[in-house]
């Protein structure tokens, strides 16, 4: 099985994108089929630095 990490650019820590859940961040992962039938998976990292709390607000 392949796998894509998703994760953030310029975090308080180097994300761990090695592995499947390896990172301290706690990663989420979800199953995506391919459109062969085959199954891959998207590994989503959280960030440590807080941006999720900000992101969208107009400055």
């Amino acid at each position: 099985m392949s796998s894509v990490h998703v994760a953030p650019v310029g975090d308080l820590i180097e994300h761990d994108t090695s592995g499947e859940n390896d990172c301290v961040c706690g990663p989420s992962s979800r199953p995506v089929k391919g459109d062969d039938g085959s199954v891959g998976w998207v590994v989503t990292h959280a960030s440590l630095d807080g941006r999720e709390l900000t992101e969208g607000e107009s400055g």
